[in-house]
């Protein structure tokens, strides 16, 4: 969370986290309320980690499927050894903001956005003003790689815990992209776990959508919608969010271990989870999207993730 450094130590960090299951539970619907699903932190800028524990997995595939990238392939059986723990929400404009203001970090204008005359580089856009109306809890958007890694030196520094980007295959576990099958059931229930391209961007924003009503336009706020079964909110849609690898176009080379894929020259980094609205085509956790890492787009945001500080 953050924490003037006097009074925060790695050790909260590990009350703050929810220890999770090693393998997934199945998807239990939560019960209606008209109170938010998002836990009380008691103040708008707190940052929420949860612990994934460790586990094998299969990334991509040897042959290319129907709903497949290319990028995805080929297969890749990933060990991650160590429990790491991982944002309960995508950063906020309101956590976003304190950084802003503390740092006087100011991302140059312009940002890829919705605009009357359809998508395009809007050069008056930023992530105060992506081109639609948001809360302070909407996931903050039109932010590049670098200004998301501005974020995290400013919050570790603050918080005395090293903040990064997640992995791409540490992602992958957290998202439940290995189960075997959506942990929100069909293309029907989709809407009750995430701002996709639905019923209510088609013809608008999309041009197709998921055959259901997610309520919501632009962004919502974060965690308006059913967590996945390791508890974390927006893992699909709301936002694609910035990873830690580089994207090479196929995951040749992907490390075993569960760290980054790194490149020596690399062009374009790895995005993860899909956002409020994407091209025609499934909304699946395995898709892989890939940016400049100076790019601001309206569709993209970030998480954070950190490795377990050690008890004192």
């Amino acid at each position: 969370m953050f924490r003037s450094p006097t009074d925060f130590h790695p050790s909260r960090a590990l009350f703050l986290a929810t220890l999770l299951l090693g393998a997934f539970a199945p998807a239990v619907a939560a019960p209606a309320s008209d109170t938010p699903l998002m836990p009380e932190l008691g103040c708008a800028d707190c940052l929420e980690l949860k612990i994934v524990q460790p586990g094998s997995f299969v990334m991509g595939s040897d042959t290319q499927g129907r709903q497949m990238g290319p990028d995805e392939q080929p297969a890749t059986t990933v060990t991650i050894a160590d429990p790491f723990m991982i944002g309960v929400t995508q950063v906020t404009r309101a956590q976003f903001s304190v950084c802003a203001e503390e740092t006087g970090h100011s991302p140059r204008l312009g940002c890829w956005t919705y605009t009357q005359y359809g998508w395009a580089q809007e050069q008056t856009a930023n992530w105060r003003n992506p081109g639609f109306p948001q809360s302070e809890t909407d996931p903050v958007v039109c932010v590049s790689r670098e200004d998301a890694t501005a974020f995290l030196a400013w919050a570790s520094a603050r918080d005395e815990i090293q903040y990064r980007l997640p992995t791409e295959a540490e992602w992958h576990l957290a998202s439940g992209a290995h189960l075997p099958t959506p942990f929100w059931g069909t293309q029907y229930d989709i809407c009750d776990f995430g701002n996709v391209p639905d019923l209510t961007s088609k013809n608008k924003t999309a041009k197709a959508g998921e055959p259901c009503s997610d309520g919501a336009l632009y962004t919502a706020p974060v965690a308006s919608y059913k967590p996945n079964p390791n508890g974390l909110f927006d893992m699909i849609g709301n936002a694609w969010e910035w990873t830690a690898d580089c994207w090479t176009g196929s995951y040749d080379g992907l490390p075993t271990d569960g760290s980054p894929l790194l490149d020596t020259v690399c062009t374009e980094h790895a995005l993860r989870g899909h956002s409020w609205t994407d091209a025609p085509g499934p909304v699946r956790p395995q898709t892989r999207y890939s940016l400049s890492p100076v790019a601001r787009q309206s569709i993209v945001g970030f998480r954070i993730a950190a490795d377990i500080p050690e008890a004192e």
